[in-house]
């Protein structure tokens, strides 16, 4: 059943609503990385949110691979720099196979083309550990509350490089 709600601030208009428009939406997050110590903090991070199922974590390309076709993540958090691998391959991968996978790009190491070869290869947002690991559960809550709307985010722009 719809109901008619009159929008008071806005505007005269009757506006049609659905009751309970949100979905009860759970992010199933799967990390990649190849630091222990980043596993850890991202671990304690994602089981602190509510909104977020932490669906495991790979510490290499192909343990990301064989994670993404069995959990079917929604988002993934990717390390730029795997051993002797390249995240922006698995990038790729991931965008070819799984368009829909929101994936957001970690370094330690933050430059302009890293920042454009992330955006261009189809990540959301490349995260800077040193600065803005904090900010994971806002990034994440962003998605949620798209989801839940069913709208999708655009590549999110840095507000400043901290290294040039």
């Amino acid at each position: 059943m719809l109901r008619l709600f009159k929008l008071t601030n806005i505007s005269s208009k009757l506006v049609r609503c659905k009751p309970n428009i949100l979905k009860k939406v759970i992010l199933k997050v799967l990390t990649v990385d190849d630091s222990k110590i980043i596993t850890t903090h991202l671990e304690y991070i994602l089981k602190g949110m509510k909104q977020v199922k932490w669906i495991g974590h790979a510490f290499c390309i192909k343990e990301a691979e064989d994670l993404i076709l069995i959990k079917k993540p929604d988002v993934v958090l990717l390390d730029i720099i795997l051993k002797k691998e390249s995240g922006f391959d698995l990038l790729k991968s991931i965008k070819k196979n799984y368009p829909d996978i929101v994936v957001f790009m970690l370094s330690n190491k933050i430059n302009s083309s890293c920042y454009k070869k992330s955006i261009l290869l189809g990540a959301l947002y490349l995260i800077d550990k040193s600065y803005e690991f904090y900010n994971i559960p806002n990034f994440l809550m962003a998605i949620h509350s798209a989801k839940n709307i069913g709208q999708k985010l655009n590549p999110l722009e840095p507000i400043t490089l901290r290294h040039p």
